[in-house]
């Protein structure tokens, strides 16, 4: 996990263009998003630990409906980039990589 100047890591500045609406989505973004919170819940974040069974399940909702928009937009995804975003948003929430995108002022610094 690599830091920059904005004490963003790369993770959370990727985050957050993704989740810009000016930013034109992209299939490889959507399949990062999904990869990365794969990856946080197959190594147990303690972020995603900390949230309630009904949270988990609404991110777990959350991340199957972005993956079955991914699947149904064929090459289009920019066709349905509001929903996929705020899919993802949802998929990733609680998580310190998210928190760092939404509020870089909050971001580490160490």
């Amino acid at each position: 996990m690599s830091f920059h100047p904005t004490g963003l890591t790369s993770s959370s500045i990727r985050i957050r263009r993704i989740l810009d609406p000016s930013y034109p989505l992209c299939r490889e973004d959507v399949i990062w998003v999904l990869h990365f919170v794969q990856k946080k819940v197959a190594l147990k974040d303690p972020a995603l630990l900390d949230l309630s069974k009904p949270r988990l399940l609404q991110n777990f909702n959350s991340y199957s409906e972005a993956a079955l928009l991914l699947l149904g937009s064929g090459n289009h995804v920019h066709t349905k980039s509001d929903d996929i975003r705020t899919c993802l948003l949802e998929a990733m929430h609680g998580l310190a990589e998210l928190r760092e995108a939404i509020s870089p002022s909050q971001a580490r610094t160490d």
